[in-house]
């Protein structure tokens, strides 16, 4: 399982503006309904109210048909919010003062608060509340002395109003407090899980070819007296292989360092990163990575961009180092759902020939398994075609990370 913080501290941008549009539409349309069916509210304004109502109910329509279309930006929920507490006033105002059925739409906006700025959009959300209902309570009893307003159900509302802000205020700082506990924990799962690959790599590698070297120079020990040309011969291999082995650890150990994925930690893209390992690949191994002209429009976020690119790091590292290869190279495509990836090389291939699909790999254990079960961690697939002229991975991946 590949730990991905990134998907858990944030909710769904998409999803709040969306439950946010739909509880508008249904508490305008209820609200409207209500209204019609009660002949003697609203007592003041009575037309002013309905044509604002409509109003209102059409805008609450055609906002949640968009969130369905394309996501809202983080200016477009501030406007709609401050919009939506603008009109509940304007409907207080316009209605019945302390009993109007308004009120319950400050509590609608608290909700949507929480959920897109937490206890921050709470605080300020509940202080403008409160502002403009005492404000209109005031002006109510002592500009109009309106015969309709109830000093007791006033002040009842505006206890309501502090407690319920109060208690989603609570709500949104731990809701908040969770998420950042929970992003510290999976991103210290992440860098063991990290950890756990290199170990992985540094066995498969590293200590195997020290355990070959050893070997070697037990072979040079015993040559050494009687056939020193062939002792020379095998020294000259073993300093080929140190040298091949030192070359694969400074490599790997500059691409552990925090923050290596220069331009994707920096908001560059996919694309800029990828072009960055390229050329570390060249500097260390002299393979060319090959990337798109045109970098397609890949519709992935969140912590899915970072996995991509350690595939092709991985796939193209394997290439390199294992493969002989002396170019590589990466496409991209989308089908079905999901994210095609293609990674190539011109170098010996694997120890077979043909196609080998996702499932005989498992089952007769061959393939480059620490990439596979990177691909399998994100719900993917990798297929893999070998033979003279090189290798090919074949990587599907869901756009829904995580699903089959």
């Amino acid at each position: 399982m590949v730990v991905r913080p990134a998907d858990l501290p944030d909710p769904s941008p998409r999803r709040i503006e969306r439950i946010a549009a739909v509880g508008r539409l249904v508490f305008t349309a209820f609200t409207f309904v209500a209204l019609s069916l009660e002949p003697t509210e609203p007592r003041r304004y009575a037309h002013l109210t309905y044509v604002l109502l409509v109003a209102y109910l059409v805008y609450a329509a055609a906002f949640a048909a968009y969130t369905f279309v394309r996501t809202p930006g983080p200016r477009a929920g501030l406007a709609t919010h401050v919009l939506d507490l603008a009109m509940i006033t304007v409907f207080q105002y316009l209605t019945t003062w302390t009993t109007s059925p308004f009120f319950v739409y400050f509590t609608f906006a608290l909700v949507v608060a929480a959920m897109r700025w937490q206890w921050r959009g709470v605080l300020w959300t509940a202080a403008f509340a409160l502002v403009a209902f005492n404000a209109l309570g005031a002006y109510a009893a002592l500009v109009l002395h309106e015969p309709a307003f109830e000093l007791n159900r006033f002040i009842i509302r505006d206890f309501y109003l502090v407690v319920t802000a109060t208690l989603l205020g609570y709500l949104g700082y731990f809701d908040h407090a969770l998420r950042v506990e929970l992003g510290r924990r999976m991103r210290k799962a992440a860098a063991d899980e990290e950890r756990m690959r290199l170990a992985r790599d540094l066995h498969d590698g590293v200590l195997q070819t020290l355990t070959g070297t050893a070997l070697q120079l037990q072979t040079a020990e015993r040559l050494i007296g009687r056939d020193p040309a062939e002792a020379r011969a095998v020294l000259g291999g073993v300093q080929r292989t140190i040298a091949d082995e030192q070359r694969d650890l400074r490599f790997f150990i500059q691409e552990l360092k925090p923050g290596q994925i220069g331009a994707l930690d920096e908001g560059g893209g996919l694309f800029p990163a990828l072009r960055d390992l390229g050329r570390r690949i060249e500097s260390v191994w002299g393979v060319r990575l090959r990337l798109p002209a045109e970098p397609p429009r890949l519709p992935v976020s969140g912590s899915l961009p970072g996995e991509i690119y350690r595939i092709v790091q991985e796939a193209a590292v394997n290439a390199a180092r294992h493969g002989q290869a002396t170019e590589v190279s990466v496409d991209f495509g989308l089908s079905d759902g999901r994210l095609d990836i293609s990674v190539a090389d011109n170098g010996r291939g694997f120890p077979f020939h043909g196609r080998m699909d996702h499932e005989a790999q498992v089952a007769t254990h061959r393939g480059p398994r620490n990439l596979r079960e990177r691909v399998v961690a994100l719900g993917g697939t990798m297929d893999i075609e070998s033979g003279d002229a090189g290798s090919r991975l074949d990587i599907r991946l869901p756009l829904a990370p995580g699903s089959a």
